[in-house]
């Protein structure tokens, strides 16, 4: 006669293991319940949608974290290594990120108007559709970084390594260009009114209009 499968839960504290049996064969299925991996640094939880306004997360390392949704408004990450981290729909108003390793971070539609980040790495970060007027970024690395539909009206990238960055659609007027490179850059539909492009490198450029500018490479 063979027996019917008789299921057997044993729940635990994150976990929760089933036991099938089924005639003379057990088979032992174990379902991880998925929990995001938390810390806390000076009183700020790193999770999503935190509130740390104002918090000093200066020189942490927090790679990988998701502060998706976090209010990080006035927060110091001065030197923090943030990279490939996730901080969508954030909101990082005035807050102090120089020096910051972001690269590869994923910054999309986050909120950073006057935020400091000058001498961050922010190569190949995803800036798309992030709000950063007035914002400063001062020798910043944006190497290959995506800030298409991005708002940078005002932002000062004096000096910045824009080079094969990203700026389709992105709006620039009143921005400080001055001697930022843009070799392999795409400007395509950027709005570049009043913007200063003083010493900025143009190499294998794709101009707003879809040309392409090589008046500064090598001869």
């Amino acid at each position: 006669m063979r027996l019917p499968p008789i299921e057997i839960a044993i729940n635990g504290k994150g976990n929760s293991v089933r036991y099938f049996a089924c005639g003379t064969f057990i088979i032992a299925v174990l379902f991880a319940s998925s929990v995001e991996a938390q810390q806390t640094v000076n009183g700020c939880q790193i999770k999503r949608k935190t509130n740390c306004q104002g918090a000093n997360l200066s020189g942490v390392d927090l790679t990988k974290s998701n502060l998706s949704g976090a209010n990080l408004s006035g927060a110091n990450l001065s030197g923090a290594n943030l990279s490939a981290d996730r901080i969508t729909e954030a909101n990082l108003i005035k807050a102090d990120l120089s020096g910051a390793n972001l690269s590869g971070t994923n910054l999309s539609e986050t909120y950073m108007t006057g935020a400091n980040l000058s001498h961050a790495n922010l190569a190949k970060a995803n800036l798309s559709e992030s709000s950063l007027p007035d914002a400063n970024l001062r020798e910043a690395n944006l190497a290959g970084a995506d800030c298409s539909l991005a708002n940078l009206k005002g932002a000062d990238l004096t000096g910045a390594n824009a080079k094969g960055t990203v700026f389709i659609m992105a709006l620039l007027d009143n921005a400080n260009l001055t001697r930022v490179d843009l070799t392999e850059a795409t400007l395509i539909g950027t709005d570049l009114r009043n913007t200063i492009l003083d010493g900025a490198i143009f190499c294998k450029t794709t101009m707003p209009d879809r040309s392409v500018n090589n008046s500064g490479c090598p001869k």
